[in-house]
């Protein structure tokens, strides 16, 4: 093994050590919201409610501490509203052909998982396109591994290879969506120079 390759190895598993009690920090971003959903469930806007809420979420960021989101992006309005757009338009059609399969009876579905490989290696975008997907009747990720940046989707009535091979197009281009919408500038070079 090189020395770089020691060195990137040390890097990778420096950035996926978990803070020990000493070494934690209060996220108060985290703490803010935590005051706002406690205040939310309370119903009652006063001073003791938002107290409360916000030590609240210092105690549960510092033992239950997220981890870093590595976020170099920006956000693109019009990527982005294309994005929602097709969401939306997604989430209509899926509808409509799930009702209509749900009253098909005599038709025997046949499911799959499909294993889909990303293009990216960020647990953001990941996460993105994993809630992208699932959103759309007629498929849901199973399973997302993020060290591969692997998702098992499972797809509804899959009758060819031609299907699984739709299904995974599908999320490679939620994930494109998902990187033109909040992608670095080189990110999203990177996604114009890729074969299609």
């Amino acid at each position: 093994m090189s020395d770089t390759d020691e060195r990137e190895q040390a890097a990778t598993e420096a950035s996926t050590e978990r803070p020990t009690l000493g070494r934690r920090r209060p996220q108060l971003r985290m703490s803010i919201v935590t005051a706002v959903i406690w205040v939310l469930l309370w119903g009652d806007l006063s001073l003791a409610n938002l107290v409360s809420g916000f030590l609240l979420g210092l105690l549960i960021t510092w033992v239950f501490p997220l981890p870093p989101i590595d976020f170099h992006g920006r956000f693109r309005l019009w990527p982005h509203t294309k994005l929602i757009a097709i969401l939306l338009f997604d989430l209509v059609r899926s509808s409509f052909v799930v009702a209509a399969q749900a009253f098909h009876f005599g038709h025997t579905m046949r499911n799959a998982v499909v294993r889909v490989d990303l293009k990216t290696h960020s647990d953001l975008y990941l996460t993105l396109t994993s809630e992208l997907v699932s959103l759309v009747p007629g498929t849901l990720v199973m399973e997302a591994r993020r060290q591969e940046s692997v998702v098992y989707l499972h797809v509804m009535d899959v009758r060819s290879d031609a299907d699984i091979e739709t299904a995974r197009r599908k999320v490679l281009e939620a994930e494109e969506r998902v990187v033109r919408s909040f992608g670095s500038d080189d990110e999203v070079a990177a996604l114009r120079e890729e074969p299609s």
